[in-house]
């Protein structure tokens, strides 16, 4: 028995009074995993381990100027059990212009991506306007037996807005 996950990158772009833009690097390839049955050692038992990708999976970069950024993020279901979580987290800071910030800065805890819009990280660009190379790292709970077999898939969309 194999499960087959897949993660798609998305973006999309919300655009203020200045000019500000998202690109996300997935190192040109989805994130997938296979899980086999061999995963389960004795009866009864389930998946005991979460799912997790490399700690910089997807690189984040923002660019505008002068500007204070949020980058927001969400899934949007291709296939999809409601019983699997899909969890994110920013592994670093990547490295942004003379005084830009972000927050939360180094290693955050993981969040939830759901259906809906939350806030992931936000800064400011100030002088040289880039934040780039922020490593995005990806988990996903929940496994079963009890899921059906298929290889389930959803797309997670950044969205960056000026504040």
């Amino acid at each position: 028995m194999k499960y087959y996950l897949i993660v798609f990158f998305s973006l999309l772009i919300n655009h203020s009074f200045f000019s500000q833009s998202i690109v996300i690097q997935s190192g040109g390839t989805n994130w997938s995993e296979s899980l086999s049955s061999s995963t389960i050692t004795q009866a009864g038992a389930d998946y005991t381990n979460n799912i997790t990708s490399s700690s910089n999976q997807s690189l984040i970069n923002v660019n505008g100027s002068l500007l204070t950024y949020q980058v927001s993020v969400r899934r949007q279901d291709i296939v999809w059990d409601s019983r699997l979580q899909l969890f994110i987290r920013k592994t670093g800071d990547g490295t942004g212009g003379l005084l830009a910030t972000i927050t939360p800065s180094g290693v955050s805890s993981y969040q939830q991506i759901t259906t809906t819009n939350s806030n992931f990280f936000s800064g400011s660009l100030a002088l040289l306007g880039n934040r780039v190379g922020v490593p995005i790292q990806y988990e996903i709970r929940g496994v079963s037996v009890l899921i059906p077999v298929k290889t389930y898939s959803t797309t997670i969309i950044y969205t960056v807005t000026g504040l």
